[in-house]
C-alpha cells in the first residue's frame, strides 16, 4: 500500500523565474516556498502527484475536460521561461489512479501524451530542483467556463488521495496543487463578454496557432516587467482563504460562488481549485508556510503545507 506523505501548495507566477535569491518584493514567499522544498526533500518522495491549471497552452475548447490525468508522456510547454519538455511521468500510479476514480463516479479524460504548462511546470521545477522525481499531472480546468465546482474538485481530490493509497506501485507519494491566489488577468473565456474576438477563437480553435500565442504572451510579459506595471490584487480575501484553510472548516471554501469570487479575488483565483483538489487528495490538516501580495508578481503569493 502507498502513503501519503506530506502536502505543498502554492502560487505560480510569470513573473517568478525561480531563483531563490530574491530580496525585496517576494522574497517572503520564496523563504516560505524554500522551506516547503526542504520539507519534501526530508520525505524523499517516489512520486509526485501535481493538480495544477492549464493556460489554454494545452487544452482548449474543442475538447475542454474538467479533469484530465496525464498517464505517461508528460512534456513542459515552456511558456514564460517554464521547464520545456519532458518530465518523468509515474505511469503505474497514474493509471491506478485513472482506473479508481472512474469507478467513484468520476470521469476524468486520459492522456498518454498531456502537455503540461506554467501552472503544472513550474511548481515541479521549485519544489524538485533535479526534476527527476516521477509526477502524476492532474490538470484542473480553472481557465474558463465551464468549470467545475470547488466542492466537485475537493470531492475529485479525496478520490484520487483514495486511489493513490490504494495503490500497490506508488511508495511514498507528495501531493503538490498550483494556482492563485488573488489576481485579475487578461479575459479569455468564451462565455465572458469582454474577451476579445480574436482571443475567443484562439481558445476554441487555437491548437495550430500555440507556438505563436505563447510568443505574444511572452513578449507581453517582458514589456511589463520593463515597464515595472504592477497587477491587482486582495490581499484580505487571500488572508481570509489561507486562514480558512488552516482553520480545517473547509465548508466555507467548498460553497464558495464562482461568480463572487471572481469579483472579490479576480478570474485568475479560480485556480483555487487546484488546491482544493490537492487538499482533497490529502486529507489532512495544513499550515501557512508564507501568504505575501506581490504586485509585481500580479498575484497574492501563498505557500501552505500539510505534513
Amino acid at each position: 500500500m502507498a502513503q501519503i506523505v506530506g502536502l505543498v501548495a502554492l502560487s505560480h507566477s510569470p513573473f517568478w523565474d525561480l531563483s531563490f535569491d530574491v530580496s525585496g518584493p517576494g522574497s517572503e514567499f520564496v523563504r516560505g516556498v524554500e522551506s516547503a522544498r526542504n520539507l519534501i526533500a526530508e520525505q524523499e518522495p517516489d512520486a509526485l502527484v501535481i493538480f495544477g491549471p492549464d493556460h489554454f497552452r494545452n487544452f482548449f475548447y474543442d475538447v475542454l475536460p474538467p479533469f484530465c490525468i496525464g498517464v505517461e508522456k508528460i512534456t513542459g510547454f515552456g511558456d514564460y521561461g517554464s521547464p520545456k519538455g519532458a518530465i518523468p511521468s509515474a505511469e503505474a500510479l497514474g493509471r491506478e489512479i485513472h482506473a479508481a476514480v472512474s469507478g467513484q463516479d468520476f470521469d476524468p479524460a486520459f492522456s498518454l501524451n498531456m502537455g503540461v504548462d506554467h501552472g503544472i511546470s513550474q511548481p515541479y521545477a521549485a519544489l524538485d530542483q533535479g526534476r527527476s522525481t516521477p509526477v502524476v499531472a492532474v490538470m484542473v480546468n480553472a481557465g474558463g467556463a465551464p468549470r467545475p465546482s470547488f466542492r466537485r474538485c475537493y470531492d475529485f481530490g479525496r478520490a484520487v488521495g483514495d486511489a493513490i493509497r490504494a495503490s500497490s506501485n506508488a511508495g511514498r507519494v507528495m501531493i503538490l496543487g498550483s494556482g492563485g491566489l488573488s489576481h485579475w488577468v487578461a479575459p479569455v473565456s468564451e462565455d465572458n463578454p469582454q474577451t476579445p474576438a480574436e482571443i475567443r477563437d484562439y481558445v476554441i480553435n487555437g491548437r495550430e496557432r500555440v507556438v505563436e500565442y505563447s510568443a505574444m504572451r511572452d513578449a507581453s510579459l517582458a514589456a511589463r516587467k520593463s515597464e515595472a506595471v504592477d497587477g491587482k490584487v486582495n490581499p484580505e480575501w487571500d488572508r481570509w482563504f489561507l486562514d480558512t484553510l488552516a482553520s480545517g472548516d473547509m465548508e466555507p471554501l467548498l460553497s464558495m460562488d464562482s461568480e463572487e469570487v471572481e469579483r472579490q479575488a479576480g478570474n485568475g483565483a479560480h485556480e483555487v481549485r487546484a488546491w482544493l483538489s490537492a487538499i482533497g487528495a490529502w486529507g489532512g490538516g495544513v499550515e501557512v508556510m508564507a501568504y505575501e501580495p506581490v504586485p509585481q508578481w500580479v498575484t497574492g503569493m501563498g505557500c501552505i503545507a500539510g505534513r
